[in-house]
Order: C-alpha cells, then structure tokens, then sequence
C-alpha cells in the first residue's frame, strides 16, 4: 500500500533501503552519508563533463531531476521538515546536502549562460570555468564587475539569478536559526 504524501525518491529510497544491496550498503546514518555523498557528487560531475559540447544533457538532468525531485523546492522541504520535527534528525544531511544544492543552481545557471552573451573586458567569455565563475559571483550577489552580461537574455538571467541568491541565502540563515533555537529549548 502506498503513501500518498511521499515523493518520489522517497518511494525509490524505501525501495533500495529492503533491497539486498540497501541492507547491506545503505543501513546505518554512515551508510546513508556516504550513498548520499557518493549519488550527488556523481550527478554534478555531468556538469564538468559535458558543458563544454554542449549545455544541454546537463539541463535535462537538471530538469528531470526536478521533475523526480517534486519540484524546485521540494528537497529543501524535505530537509526542513525532517530538521525540525525529528529529534534523531543526523545533521550530516543538511551539510552534505545544502553545498550540491547550491553548485547545482550556479551550474544550471552556467549552463543557461552559454546560450547569451557575457563579456570579460569587452570579450565574450568561453568554456565551462568562466560561465561557472560568472554564476558563482551572480548568485552570492558578490558581483564583481569584471565580467557583465552583454545581451537581453543573460541580463534577465543575471537578474533572476540574483533574485534567487539573495532569497536563498536568506532563507537558509533563518531555517539554520530556527533549528538551532529548536534543539536549544
């Protein structure tokens, strides 16, 4: 019988977990660190790997993984809840995860970059590096104006991007507070 208020891979980590390989692999908050450490570092290597071809496989998976992820926010929900209302909640996964999440967004915006036109000193940037460079400084709002956006299309990027790195950063200082404060009472 199915739970109807379970996301996807919550259904694909139940399964593995009674699985053979689960039982023996994935038992134990060591387990699960290293599964979790190992399954995200082997989805952003497509980002090192392929971009400098072609953007577009590391877009679909990026989109698929939303699309298997319940959304753009739904792994940060699922992190949130289980923080504040399990009391044996392992912190481990809110640091192993928080960092991917963040390359994860600077990468997809990289990615998006490659089809606009950013300048460095009036000429326009190539290869994986500098678009990763140029989405790192957008998204912590640091901006340091050696490279600008130079089209319509990676001006809206840079905006949008900017937008969400503001509020992200926000609101992972407050989820971190309200943690904190509710382990302290």
């Amino acid at each position: 019988m199915e739970n109807i208020g379970e996301s996807r891979p919550e259904k694909i980590g139940v399964y593995l977990a009674k699985s053979k390989f689960g039982k023996q692999f994935l038992s134990g908050k060591r387990g699960l660190r290293i599964a979790l450490f190992t399954f995200l570092l082997a989805t952003h290597s497509l980002y090192w790997l392929i971009p400098w071809l072609t953007p577009w496989p590391f877009i679909f998976s990026s989109f698929l993984g939303l699309w298997v992820g319940g959304g753009i926010f739904k792994p940060w929900v699922t992190i949130i809840k289980q923080a504040m209302n399990m009391p044996d909640y392992d912190p481990a996964i809110l640091k192993i995860s928080l960092p991917f999440m963040v390359i994860n967004w600077v990468a997809m915006f990289a990615c998006l970059y490659m089809f606009g036109v950013v300048n460095e000193n009036g000429v326009p940037i190539v290869g994986t590096w500098k678009h990763f460079y140029f989405s790192a400084i957008t998204l912590t709002t640091v901006g340091y104006g050696n490279i600008v956006p130079a089209s319509l299309f990676s001006e809206v990027l840079v905006t949008f991007e900017s937008l969400i790195g503001f509020f992200g950063f926000a609101i992972v200082a407050g989820v971190i507070t309200s943690i904190i404060i509710k382990r302290v009472e």
